[in-house]
């Protein structure tokens, strides 16, 4: 199985990044990355602040994007009773059509505000090559800053480049708004950094009405996409995690694992803790109410493989089941 790792110490507060460093961060994570550990995932309470080491050490952990999951009830009071309603999955960004020569299928990411589509060079490894393509749907319009304004389709655009000789990195990127408050970014990293090319690869894109693999299609009413990450070869590893945009260290996660977790409750956090026998979508499946009210819980896929749920404090055993139906 998977382990959704989290960093649980904070370090000193960093200084503040630029755009650029920021943008070679997020492409050097957007790398699809297949390590797994054998141990399941663990709710973590602290918050994380992500500065370019934490970045660093969550490639190596084999993550994408990741949070805190649940912080105590604040002096105020517990947060209001929790509402479940239909979820709908962000669609993908729009795809290369065709893809390049080379060039393997995309894999995907998010984070808060942004879905990205990944595409590297057929049959590398993570770090053997850092060409590749990046295709990015955002709501808001990004910050022009260290960026060139320019025109893309007869439309406002940017350009933002970054030339780094030691280490060697180079990227281009150009944006501009695909559909009303829609706005889209394609990036050449590598080979692909060349403002032609990128223009031209802009020039392939066509809609989507896909969505990401892993679906959550239930969740509390006014809670959003926080991060996702794609499934290796075997189909393990997925995450994908909701937050609540109004209290942001409020968040559930979903990860794809190859089977069940043999004596559950032994190896959650806190465990030795009771198993309670669940039924999600006619499977049996187990749930972990861990002592300071947050949840776990494992079930059957129908295609073999199984996935956990992390739930944060507030929700009923039965929202948490509701919650794992949903689950596709």
């Amino acid at each position: 199985m998977n382990e959704f790792t989290v960093l649980r110490e904070h370090g000193p507060e960093p200084t503040p990044l630029s755009e650029n460093v920021l943008a070679k961060a997020r492409a050097d994570l957007l790398t699809e990355i297949n390590a797994a550990t054998r141990r399941p995932v663990r709710l973590r309470r602290r918050a994380v602040i992500i500065t370019a080491a934490a970045a660093a050490a969550a490639v190596v952990a084999g993550i994408v994007a990741t949070s805190g999951t649940d912080t105590p009830p604040s002096a105020d009071g517990p947060p209001p009773p929790t509402t479940l309603v239909r979820f709908d999955m962000p669609t993908l960004p729009p795809a290369l059509t065709p893809i390049p020569d080379g060039m393997a299928e995309p894999g995907f990411t998010a984070e808060p505000g942004w879905l990205a589509a990944v595409y590297t060079k057929a049959g590398t490894r993570p770090g053997e090559d850092p060409s590749k393509i990046s295709v990015t749907v955002r709501q808001s319009r990004p910050d022009a800053e260290d960026g060139r304004e320019t025109t893309y389709d007869g439309k406002p655009a940017i350009i933002n480049t970054v030339d780094q000789e030691e280490p060697a990195y180079h990227s281009l990127r150009l944006t501009w708004e695909w559909s009303p408050g829609r706005w889209v970014s394609v990036s050449g990293q590598g080979d692909f950094a060349d403002e032609q090319t990128v223009r031209s690869l802009a020039g392939t894109l066509v809609d989507t009405d896909q969505r990401l693999s892993l679906d959550i299609t239930v969740a509390p009413a006014g809670w959003e996409l926080y991060a996702f990450k794609g499934a290796g070869p075997d189909g393990d590893g997925a995450v994908t995690s909701l937050y609540d945009p109004r209290s942001p260290d409020r968040l559930l996660h979903v990860n794809t694992m190859l089977g069940m977790w043999p004596d559950y409750g032994r190896f959650v956090e806190g465990g030795p803790l009771p198993v309670v026998a669940v039924t999600i979508n006619g499977r049996a499946g187990e749930l972990v109410h861990l002592p300071d009210d947050r949840w776990m819980l494992q079930a059957p896929l129908p295609d073999g493989r199984a996935f956990q749920l992390q739930v944060p404090s507030g929700f009923t055993q039965q929202q948490v089941i509701e919650l794992a139906e949903g689950v596709h």
